[in-house]
């Protein structure tokens, strides 16, 4: 063996050599993958990985990563409901140590407006709720009521949301909702709420007395702020929410309010389908 080889030899046994040091001493000093990317990639693997981008992140591996610091973030996003997938839903819940199953509650969408409010001008711009409403506040004569264009309809993933040809307004199918709360940020009037499926009534009125517009007033069928609704209720079932000046119903309670639906001269208390009603 000449002497070229053996320096040759001599020359690969120290590169190697000299790289499994180098291997040896970068894992020694160098971190372990970050724990809360661990999380991060776990929690991913139970997300539907759409990206549709309704939790307001920019896709289901952004949302993992918010998940992954703060799990109560689940509770205010709509993921879990658009996932429709309970057994999905219950595995997430026992990796994070938290009982998603039993902690979300069914819940559906009302919409604040009983509609049938007059036409004091023809809108011939934009057909969407949106841009109908920056002009004088909208075309009807209630300024808090529905437009009727659909920007609701249109944003609802199980075609839960239709509009009434008569009164042109948004009416929720509570059987197709899946409570996900698309639709609420879509409405600029804010006319819509996500509440307990359960909830035995609701009121179907938003106009804001404590802001009324020169020349713009309620529908015929509108919350007058009678308060009979509240004198009514024996029991505290409706109280008044001093802020919006309208009847509120605590959404926490199983309170069905009868004398209030009775008493309502406009007949805009609303009662819903509830098991409430039988307890």
């Amino acid at each position: 063996m000449d002497g070229n080889t053996i320096l040759i030899i001599v020359s690969l046994t120290l590169i190697g050599l000299g790289c499994g040091i180098a291997i040896f001493i970068v894992n020694r000093v160098l971190p372990e993958e970050d724990e809360q990317l661990k999380k991060t990639e776990e929690i991913a693997k139970y997300l539907p990985g759409a990206n549709c981008g309704a939790c307001g992140k920019p896709g289901c591996f952004a949302y993992a990563g918010e998940v992954a610091k703060d799990t109560d973030i689940l509770k205010k996003s709509p993921c879990m409901q658009l996932m429709n997938d309970e057994k999905r839903v219950k595995e997430l819940g026992e990796y994070l140590g938290i009982n998603l199953s039993a902690g979300s509650v069914k819940k559906v969408a009302v919409v604040h407006c009983s509609g049938d409010s007059e036409i004091i001008f023809d809108y011939k711009g934009v057909q969407t709720c949106k841009a109908a409403s920056q002009l004088s506040a909208g075309y009807r004569k209630c300024p808090y009521g529905c437009l009727g264009f659909g920007d609701c309809v249109a944003i609802c993933p199980e075609n839960a949301i239709s509009i009434d040809e008569e009164k042109k307004v948004a009416v929720v199918d509570p059987d197709k909702c899946l409570g996900c709360g698309l639709c609420v940020n879509e409405c600029p009037f804010n006319l819509i709420e996500i509440i307990p499926a359960d909830m035995p009534q609701y009121v179907a009125c938003n106009y804001l007395s404590k802001k009324n517009i020169p020349g713009r007033e309620r529908c015929s069928i509108g919350c007058i702020h009678c308060r009979l609704c509240v004198k009514a209720s024996e029991k505290g079932e409706v109280t008044w929410n001093e802020e919006k000046d309208l009847p509120f119903f605590d959404p926490e309670k199983c309170a069905p309010a009868p004398n209030a639906i009775e008493k309502c001269p406009r007949n805009v208390i609303f009662k819903r389908k509830s098991d409430c009603w039988e307890k």
